[in-house]
């Protein structure tokens, strides 16, 4: 792929987006509370996202490695209220009388905060790194 395109004139970058919102229609019509199918797509839409955002062309390699740690900080800090959102839409949908997820299992997300955004910054660390070394042997 060229450095100076954005994935979103490409068939795959289009076809992914359309293959994760028909997931996440059929995810929303089935019955279950797996927090797992939650944090899944939350953290696909985060990873597209962020995908989107880093194949706009840097000027130079310290901002590249700079906006890959930024952008996998964000990623990380939107997981979670993501799934959250993902959360409340399905239950909002169903509309029984118990909720689909329980307020523990709401808490368990959150709680895990910390986790995904130290998770987040090591991947923008580590694929800003493999494409700066990446582009030096090119």
């Amino acid at each position: 792929m060229n450095e100076h395109q954005v994935p979103g004139g490409k068939l795959w970058f289009r076809v992914t987006a359309l293959l994760l919102g028909f997931g996440l229609l059929v995810w929303l019509a089935i019955e279950e509370q797996n927090v797992v199918s939650v944090l899944f797509f939350s953290g696909a839409i985060c990873t597209w996202l962020a995908i989107r955002i880093l194949f706009i062309p840097p000027t130079n390699s310290k901002q590249l490695l700079l906006r890959h740690v930024l952008v996998g900080i964000g990623a990380g800090l939107i997981l979670a209220p993501l799934a959250i959102l993902l959360m409340a839409i399905k239950t909002g949908i169903h509309g029984h009388g118990t909720p689909d997820f329980t307020v523990g299992q709401m808490q368990m997300v959150i709680s895990r905060i910390f986790v995904f955004t130290l998770s987040g910054l090591l991947l923008g660390l580590g694929s800003g790194i493999w494409r700066l070394a990446r582009s030096r042997d090119d």
